[in-house]
């Protein structure tokens, strides 16, 4: 808490963040080959293209399926969000390049 002096009066300033919301999920995501980056970096970069998405961490691999420009991975991701989630929180995520598909129900 800050105090500031306006005037001769002393008052109290205090700031309020809303709680941070995150989610878990399951994300397909595909990943061409030219990529500089590890498989779940890469992952989690594509997830940061969201203008919801303020955070992602994968944290566990479901899958893996070399293809033959691309690799396909399916990960368990946690994502904190950077304002309160849309409810259309699927149709969202797939609008971003390479994220194929998206289950909520993990």
């Amino acid at each position: 808490m800050a105090r500031s002096h306006i005037g001769g009066l002393r008052m109290a300033i205090s700031t309020h963040t809303e709680p941070v919301s995150t989610s878990t999920m399951t994300v397909t995501v595909r990943i061409p080959h030219r990529t500089d980056s590890d498989l779940a970096t890469a992952a989690e970069d594509r997830l940061l293209r969201s203008e919801y998405v303020a955070d992602a961490s994968i944290d566990e691999l479901h899958g893996l399926n070399p293809q033959l420009s691309a690799t396909v991975i399916t990960v368990g991701v946690t994502i904190r969000w950077a304002r309160r989630p849309p409810d259309d929180v699927e149709t969202r995520l797939t609008d971003v390049p390479g994220v194929e598909s998206i289950d909520t129900e993990r």
